[in-house]
């Protein structure tokens, strides 16, 4: 396909997107008992109590199932005297169906079950100014399914989220899964989330950028520094808390996991991994203001300035039995993987990385700054020096109708001399700038944004960046999640 005139197909997609979704109904707000009720045909002689999480929020019901009768002959098995908000039967499937958000007060239950889910359309548009092709694609970038709760015990939690892309063909693979335990809180009696411990498959401690929810992003998706640099997920356990003595609580997670970025490798004896635990560590704190939810857009409106700080830091030593890991280090600025360029005879090497951020919110404006700085040394085999690489991303967003209109602008840069081996820097850059419209805050938004890359250090179907891409990348992108 042919990406002509990627600006007005940039402008016209997301004026075509703005005025269906304005215009449609979905996005008005629903307010308690306005919607028509399905009605359920119910039996006296059973009596259920149900807690039922989803849709993003909790919501609770308690049927009373009665036989269908004469008089109800015209209310479709339901009394006329009874009208719940929230029903659960068969209707042509088995449905589950609220008039509105309700707090159950469902969290001291000894079993609960939420059910999340977001998808994520975009249409790419990719104009090369060098040597790599040009790409314009409608693309399913996230269709998530999320199962969170807790069973026998609220201090023991669970979540397994499930994930289809259309860069991943028909696939459907586990994205997420995990249980918490709240030790703390339990056993001792401690606050909650004082200490916990974490086993399974989750995002490792390490960076800011990682820790937010892909549909929490300002952007269509990350910057280039944050996946160069990124830790991802991986099988693991670790220990988590926070404390709470502190003027100041601070949040704390370590893990020890199986390397970096190998959440969907083949573990056992395929060669996939090599025998070297990697380990991890994080730090959040808020210094002023109360940060409120985790977006980094400022919903909120924050009255008083709203700060959040913190710090990573991420060890393991690869070696080349592990051909997952070997090849996912890349360098600057080819973004080809470092295990091509290295001598034949070097069979191993440390990667100690950092990373330290800084957010904001005030008013409206939304402020973000991460910094990473990664050493490649110890090289077992050869005589290879050490290889040093840092950057950052800083990012704004300044909301021109509150709560609605988002404009954006977003400047990210990798430096280093990893695609030389040590003898010589070069570096990667990336100037963003674009809008978000948010219908129905996160549930329901549609973000446009333009990004000139000076070279790739990275190569990302998810982010629609391949490795030395020079160019426009045009991308508008219609978010719903529940």
């Amino acid at each position: 396909m042919r990406a002509d005139l990627p600006h007005a197909r940039f402008l016209l997609v997301a004026i075509g997107f703005a005025a269906l979704v304005a215009s449609s109904p979905l996005v008005a707000e629903v307010p308690m008992g306005s919607q028509s009720e399905i009605p359920l045909g119910i039996s006296d002689d059973l009596h259920t109590d149900i807690a039922v999480e989803a849709w993003g929020e909790a919501f609770a019901c308690e049927p009373t199932f009665i036989a269908e009768s004469s008089s109800c002959e015209h209310t479709g098995g339901v009394s006329s005297t009874s009208s719940p908000s929230t029903r659960v039967g068969y209707d042509n499937g088995f449905v589950i169906a609220s008039s509105a958000n309700q707090d159950l007060h469902a969290g001291q239950f000894a079993y609960r079950l939420r059910i999340n889910g977001y998808g994520q359309l975009r249409d790419t548009v990719f104009r090369s100014d060098g040597t790599n092709p040009s790409l314009n694609q409608l693309q399913l970038k996230r269709a998530r399914i999320i199962f969170s709760g807790h069973a026998f015990s609220p201090d023991l939690t669970y979540q397994l989220q499930l994930d289809g892309r259309s860069n991943s063909g028909d696939a459907l693979r586990i994205l997420d899964y995990y249980f918490t335990y709240d030790v703390g809180h339990h056993q001792w009696d401690c606050s909650p989330g004082t200490f916990g411990f974490r086993a399974g498959l989750y995002k490792m401690p390490f960076s800011f950028a990682r820790s937010l929810s892909g549909k929490q992003l300002e952007f269509a998706d990350r910057s280039m520094a944050s996946i160069f640099f990124d830790v991802n997920r991986s099988l693991a356990w670790g220990l988590y808390g926070t404390t709470n003595d502190l003027p100041i609580p601070i949040q704390w997670e370590v893990a020890v996991f199986n390397g970096l970025v190998t959440g969907g490798a083949e573990t056992g004896s395929s060669g996939q991994l090599d025998n070297n635990n990697a380990f991890s560590a994080r730090l959040n704190l808020d210094p002023s203001g109360s940060w409120a939810s985790g977006d980094i857009a400022d919903f909120e409106f924050h009255e008083t300035l709203a700060m959040r700080m913190g710090a990573g830091a991420v060890f393991t030593t690869i070696d080349r039995r592990g051909l997952t890991e070997f090849e996912a280090i890349r360098v600057v600025d080819q973004g080809v993987p470092l295990g091509i360029l290295l001598p034949v005879a070097i069979d191993s090497y440390n990667v100690t990385s950092f990373s330290a951020d800084v957010s904001a919110k005030y008013r409206g404006v939304s402020a973000t700054l991460e910094y990473y700085w990664r050493a490649i040394d110890r090289f077992r085999g050869g005589n290879q020096p050490a290889i040093l690489d840092h950057g950052l991303w800083f990012q704004m967003g300044a909301f021109v109708i509150p709560k609605k209109l988002e404009l954006l602008g977003r400047w990210s840069r990798v430096q280093g001399n990893s695609g030389t081996l040590g003898q010589q820097d070069a570096s990667a850059a990336e100037v963003s700038g674009g809008f978000a419209w948010y219908f129905r805050d996160q549930h329901l938004k549609l973000t446009c944004d333009a990004t000139h890359l000076d070279g790739a250090p990275i190569q990302s179907s998810t982010l629609d960046i391949a490795a030395g891409d020079i160019g426009w990348l045009y991308r508008t992108q219609f978010q719903f999640s529940f």
